[in-house]
């Protein structure tokens, strides 16, 4: 990889955590609420709570980042 190709991948990757970040607080709580609904409906789906739902959130991203850069 090029200085100049590592120059224009660097605005893409910040924005793209930049972007994740953002909506990252609304993510956590929609997937709160799933979580809460199903568990509402099959009580052995565990309800959880905001703050388990930002980790879970991160764990998948970050296990997807993995994956995509040991892919290749």
């Amino acid at each position: 990889m090029t200085d100049k190709q590592r120059d224009e991948d660097i605005p893409k990757a910040v924005a793209e955590v930049v972007g994740f970040l953002t909506l990252l607080p609304l993510h956590a709580w929609i997937l709160m609420l799933f979580m809460g609904a199903l568990h509402g409906i099959a009580g052995p789906v565990p309800a959880i709570g905001y703050g388990t739902a930002v980790l879970v959130l991160l764990g998948v991203d970050l296990a997807s980042h993995l994956t995509k850069k040991f892919r290749k």
